[in-house]
């Protein structure tokens, strides 16, 4: 009896210990439900836990819980599989509604394609989907730089580092000569629109023909879905971001020599090409030891440290039937070099306004404006050419004037210091845009959606050069001039959309019409003998010129899309679209595109049940055709200029001759892709491709005997074949600690056909030649053969049409020497998260192309322009200066020819760059309850710190857009910035 006395007193104990613990964890209810963002539906089954301990619950059927929490303090964590988790801090809230996003990586979560939506695991295509906290570790005003690396296929080229420049993207690799390249965007469904980087939720990246033959005619480049944010919780939710930081300018390889060393150089030009010997007294006379009094770092006086800061806040809630989003962001960039910047303001609002549970209509609207203050191209050049025995301020420590000046050993006599503080380069732009968006569910199976966007821009450019400023063509007379554009259209997209589910089989798709239709005006006025002080065309005194001009396009289209699954196992999607522009002549605005593509899940078949380890083993083909239109209007038609006059009157001449026959780019493209899962941890996308296109839009150049220069023809076809690997995994996740990788890389492989006996040939003022022809490939290089430096006198020696080495650089042979377009591309990243700490570093890289490094001829000319400083040379270059010598630079009394257009300075273009390197701690859950928030984080970022190259000049980032000249050419640019950035974020 003693003993069961004791032990009941134990269990009484124990029981006692049980309730006042449970009381502890019970003083506070809390209720509410859990909702999810795809169908707006209560979610059964989700964890509901008071975050840092066990205790927590599940939803029931219609998303509903009851939890009890120790104080206002306590963190509620909602999970569920295939959706991403939420933290809500209970404050003194009785009620926490909770909407659950899906999760990207779940073969069950919504991709948005543009005209719809499919669950991932239904997609049959290429397609790649990156969400916004994998974008915003960079700093930018742009979604391309942020996509750098981190999308197997894509090449981002950030060709300028001009305050507010924006990079070209390639989607597997080029299919053109002449038209334009780039992908198609749709913001939120509907093709263009402008947007701002922090208010995007997630981007769709669409490669081949399954995914992108919807957009027809505007898909050639692949497609890039945008997705903004919307509400996410019943609550009213706040997020402020805020980043500040310095930029510096990345000059590559270039350092410039200084006045000791330039001048030591110099000495090599007195050397005797028959005695090899220095004539010291001749070198003195030429060059007296004056100079060395003067030692100008041209670079250190022309770029400075630059300021970037960005600046976002947001609101995103529900009120009733209403949702609605708003976001407001300021970005402002000084520009590295002097008097450079760019400033843009964006807010958008988003809403939905859900009437009932069959009809919703959307209004989205997006406002920006922008200004941007750019740098002349010659002031960059003579910041790099620039002699630094030239002391560039007077006695008053003012820029100064060369033009006038004594004793200045720099070509052409100008001062970039005085040329920018004495000139404009300036761009004012504005755009809006409104998108009104209906669906009305008709029945159970059928809906019908409109989705409507009218869109204007605005914008002036100027460019002053005052009478003082140091330029080759206006110093003591001035230039302005003036131009306003405006653009401003409309497109209407309206469909009829189906979904029939009946046992194991479903069937969805779409068909409807598009309509879209743009103009653009613009007028400018110019002039010359500006009077100092004022900087309007009105007031110029010579040399008048006025232009304007409207042009209009229109196109029309029709849209069809099947898509059927089987049992969650075969899935099989066609589209038909039809469209008709007036770019081209009536004959040939019509053509069609259409697509078939399907996957096989494997890893749903029953013989794969009892693999575990296999989580997702997908099988996918697609067929299809896009095309590519888009080279403006009237290009059909028969062209004239008005440059002239006769009889007094104003004159035409012709210009473009006509072509009625031109017509479409058209791509066939063919995609096999592979998708394994493995563990639950890692995640591979494995693509290969076929891609031909044909009726190549060339603008060829015309023989002068027929009176007209240019001509719009179509010419050859052109191929591109490779592959694209992507790869992400987990490989360390525990309650504290997790380590994630990401890995990326394309192959491309570029061929011509279809030119018959054709040849044709592209150049530049400066004879650097790229050529096209049977069996060659894109942008191929056509320069004369360059062999090295003769050992016995120090010369030049090319290569003759016999493979024998030759000093007569006319008679040298001409060969085909690589191409700008990669044959490799790609990225990887890790991410380490310790707790409340994360360290994420992401590298890009491109190998196997080859860059026409031209800015070489100017810094790198033998003491062939003596008036040009000398960039220093690679460790392993060597001068010739005496017989014997195995050298890479001549001797300079026998370097004639040395800087002209051959093989020399065509150099491999491939590189390795640190993209960003960010450290961010998340503070912890007590702390900011304390100060009535629920986020709040802290980040310190490198973006572009360091790029590992051979390429001997700024910056291996090289456009290959054909707009901006040759492609893969290499001259002097505004150069790209390394950027140092402290971040915060708040959450309210």
């Amino acid at each position: 009896m003693k003993l069961f006395s004791v032990h009941f007193k134990s269990v009484l104990l124990f029981l006692g210990l049980i309730t006042a613990s449970s009381f502890a964890y019970g003083q506070i209810p809390v209720k509410g439900r859990v909702f999810s963002a795809e169908d707006n539906q209560g979610m059964p089954g989700v964890n509901v836990l008071i975050k840092g301990t066990s205790q927590g619950v599940v939803t029931g059927s219609d998303g509903s819980y009851n939890i009890s929490v120790r104080n206002g303090e306590d963190v509620l964590v909602f999970s569920f599989i295939g959706f991403n988790t939420e933290e809500v801090i209970v404050e003194n809230k009785a009620t926490i509604d909770v909407i659950l996003i899906p999760s990207i990586t779940s073969l069950e979560s919504v991709v948005v394609m543009g005209y719809s939506t499919l669950k991932r695991g239904e997609i049959t295509s290429a397609v790649t989907t990156v969400s916004s906290d994998k974008l915003l570790d960079v700093t930018a005003n742009d979604i391309g730089t942020m996509l750098q690396g981190k999308v197997p296929g894509i090449q981002v080229i950030n060709a300028s580092g001009t305050p507010g420049a924006t990079p070209d993207i390639r989607i597997r690799g080029v299919s053109s000569f002449s038209a334009p390249q780039g992908p198609l965007y749709v913001v939120d469904g509907i093709i263009g629109g402008n947007y701002d980087p922090n208010d995007v939720e997630t981007i769709t990246v669409m490669k081949d023909a399954g995914a992108t033959a919807l957009y027809g005619s505007q898909a050639n480049g692949g497609v890039i879905v945008i997705t903004t944010k919307k509400a996410r919780s019943g609550k009213t939710q706040f997020e402020f971001k805020a980043a500040a930081g310095v930029r510096v300018a990345d000059h590559g390889h270039v350092n410039m020599m200084d006045s000791k060393t330039l001048y030591n150089y110099h000495r090599e030009y007195f050397r005797d090409p028959e005695l090899f010997v220095i004539d010291d007294r001749k070198f003195i006379e030429a060059r007296p030891q004056s100079l060395l009094d003067v030692n100008t770092d041209w670079l250190n006086e022309t770029f400075k440290p630059a300021l970037v800061q960005n600046y976002f806040l947001s609101s995103a809630g529900n009120a009733g039937k209403l949702s609605y989003y708003i976001g407001a962001s300021y970005y402002d960039e000084e520009g590295t070099f002097i008097n450079t910047n760019y400033k843009r303001i964006n807010l958008r609002a988003n809403t939905t306004y859900t009437f009932s549970d069959r009809v919703i209509l959307t209004n989205n609207i997006n406002l920006s404006g922008s200004k941007t203050r750019g740098a002349n191209y010659m002031d960059i050049y003579y910041s790099y050419t620039s002699m630094p025995w030239d002391d560039p301020y007077d006695e008053n420590g003012n820029p100064r004037s060369f033009k006038e000046a004594e004793g200045i050993w720099s070509k052409d006599k100008i001062n970039p210091i005085q040329s920018a503080e004495n000139s404009e380069l300036s761009n004012l732009g504005y755009g809006l845009d409104y998108d009104i968006d209906l669906t009305v569910k008709l029945t159970n199976w059928l809906t019908f959606s409109s989705t409507n966007r009218l869109s204007a821009n605005t914008f002036m450019d100027k460019q002053y050069y005052s009478a003082a400023c140091d330029n080759l063509s206006y110093f003591g007379t001035g230039y302005v001039s003036s131009r306003s554009d405006l653009n401003y259209g409309g497109i209407t997209t309206d469909l009829l959309k189906f979904s029939f589910q009946r046992a194991a089989h479903s069937i969805s798709g779409l068909a409807g019409f598009e309509a879209q239709g743009d103009k653009t005006d613009y007028i400018s006025g110019s002039g010359t003998g500006i009077p100092e002080g004022m900087s309007v065309p009105s007031v110029a005194s010579g040399q008048y010129t006025i232009e304007g001009a409207p042009n209009k396009s229109a196109m029309q289209s029709l849209i069809s899309q099947v898509n059927y699954n089987y049992n969650n196992k075969y899935f099989l999607s066609g589209s038909y679209r039809v469209d008709q522009s007036s770019s081209f002549a009536a004959n040939n605005r019509t053509a069609a595109f259409p697509s078939i593509s399907g996957a096989w899940s494997i890893n749903n078949e029953d013989f794969m049940q009892n693999l575990n380890f296999i989580n997702n083993l997908r099988l996918k083909v697609s067929w299809g055709k896009t095309g590519m239109k888009d080279i403006g209007p009237y290009m059909y038609l028969e062209q004239f200029s008005y440059t002239t006059q006769y009889d007094g009157e104003t004159a035409a001449v012709p210009y473009q001759m006509a072509n009625p026959d031109l017509t479409w780019e058209q791509t066939t493209q063919f995609n096999v892709g592979l998708e394994v899962g493995l563990f639950n941890r890692v995640s591979i996308d494995f693509n290969v491709y076929n891609n031909v296109t044909d009726n190549l839009l060339v603008y060829r150049d015309l023989p002068p005997s027929g009176g007209f220069k240019k001509q719009w023809q179509n010419v050859g076809q052109a191929e591109n074949t490779g592959f694209e690997l992507g790869m992400s995994s987990t490989n360390i996740k525990t309650t504290n600690f997790t380590w994630t990788t990401d890995f990326s890389i394309g192959y491309n492989q570029n061929s011509l056909s279809g030119f018959g006996g054709d040849t044709i040939y592209n150049a530049n003022d400066y004879g650097i030649v790229q050529i096209y022809h049977d069996g060659g490939t894109l942008y191929s290089w056509y320069a004369k053969e360059y062999y090295g430096i003769d050992p016995a006198n120090g010369s030049m020696l090319w290569v003759d049409e016999n493979g024998n080495p030759t000093h007569d650089y006319q008679s040298a042979r001409k060969i085909e020497y690589g191409s700008p377009m990669p044959k490799f591309q790609g990225g990887f990243g890790t991410e380490i998260k310790y707790k409340s700490i994360s360290l994420r570093a992401n590298f890009s890289f491109v190998s196997g192309n080859k860059i026409y490094n031209y800015f070489r001829r100017y810094v790198d000319h033998d003491l062939q322009d003596v008036g040009f400083n000398v960039i220093m040379p690679r460790d392993d270059w060597k001068i010739w200066q005496q017989p014997g010598d195995v050298a890479d630079h001549p001797l300079p009394q026998n370097a004639s020819n040395s800087y002209d257009a051959s093989t020399r300075f065509i150099e491999d273009g491939s590189y390795l760059k640190i993209r960003n390197i960010s450290l961010t701690y998340e503070l912890p859950a007590s702390w900011v309850s304390s100060m009535k928030l629920t986020g709040l984080s802290v980040s310190l970022s490198a973006d572009n710190p360091y790029t590992f190259t051979n390429f001997w000049g700024q910056d291996p980032e090289v456009s290959i857009n054909p707009a901006n000249g040759l492609p893969g050419y290499a001259e002097f640019k505004y150069p790209n910035n390394k950027q140092y950035v402290l971040g915060l974020q708040v959450r309210f």
